[in-house]
């Protein structure tokens, strides 16, 4: 299987960002923060929202250059560190003061733009609508383009290559379980294919048996997997494939502290009534 390689498929690749996706508790606000969440003990604030899959890869593409300008301030501290000369060391402490001073100023700006959100906390982006995609060549899309029932809401052009969206998986339960199911494709996949490689170098008899009853079992499970994917989307799993969040929820961190003073901030006017000191009328 050929996997479609995308900017905004890798969820996970930035730094700070959590594999745990949390357990989602709805509160209103006033505040940007429009929802927390609890998971091992760790609270998040949800601060922004991707509506569309621009603004998903808009936001990769930000925490990408974040990301590599991170990377280059550390190499220049090892520089420093590396220094010999008095000369050397105050050129590399000006060069890191200037890194520092635009990575600060860069972070303030993603914080504007995606209602506090900050390198220095650890954060969540949880997928709740997805598009599975498929690529289009060329001629593809031109054959396509062309037919009268021709939908232009159903080809998504991402970095100047164009995809054909076959299918929209909607909600947060619902997206998570079928990213499960096509990991599990993809690695049974790659299971198979090692095992078939592994063939012709086997040597003796029982080792080709017992590969063979493992290129057998693990085939079956890709059967019944692609089998499953048919059922649930009512069409065969194509060899070459992607998905990108159409909407997707950003979560930050937040002390206990934090999300006491969200709580309060959140509280429905009774319980605020009842929080209030009491007031005694003297006569």
């Amino acid at each position: 299987m050929k996997q479609i390689s995308l900017l905004a498929a890798a969820l996970a690749l930035t730094l700070n960002a959590q594999e745990t996706k949390p357990t989602l508790e709805v509160g209103k606000a006033a505040a940007p923060a429009a929802e927390t969440a609890k998971a091992d003990q760790k609270f998040f604030a949800q601060v922004w929202t991707a509506n569309s899959p621009q603004d998903f890869v808009n936001f990769q593409q930000r925490i990408r250059i974040l990301a590599q300008q991170v990377e280059e301030f550390k190499r220049s501290q090892v520089f420093l560190e590396n220094a010999l000369t008095t000369p050397e060391r105050e050129a590399r402490s000006h060069e890191i003061a200037a890194k520092q001073a635009k990575l600060q100023a860069d972070n303030e700006s993603m914080g504007k733009l995606y209602g506090g959100f900050s390198i220095l906390r650890p954060y969540q982006l949880v997928p709740t609508k997805l598009l599975f995609l498929t690529p289009l060549s060329n001629d593809e899309f031109t054959k396509l383009s062309a037919a009268k029932d021709f939908k232009p809401e159903s080809v998504l052009t991402v970095e100047d290559k164009k995809f054909l969206v076959r299918d929209t998986i909607a909600g947060a339960v619902e997206v998570e379980t079928f990213q499960v199911l096509l990991k599990q494709i993809a690695e049974t996949k790659a299971q198979l294919q090692q095992l078939i490689d592994l063939q012709p170098k086997l040597k003796t008899d029982e080792d080709k048996k017992k590969a063979e009853e493992a290129v057998k079992a693990t085939q079956e499970r890709v059967n019944k997997l692609s089998e499953e994917f048919k059922k649930s989307r009512n069409f065969d799993y194509p060899s070459e494939n992607g998905t990108i969040p159409a909407e997707a929820k950003l979560f930050v961190q937040i002390t206990e502290a934090e999300k006491a003073q969200f709580d309060k901030a959140n509280a429905k006017p009774e319980e605020k009534k009842a929080d209030a000191p009491k007031v005694e009328e003297k006569k």
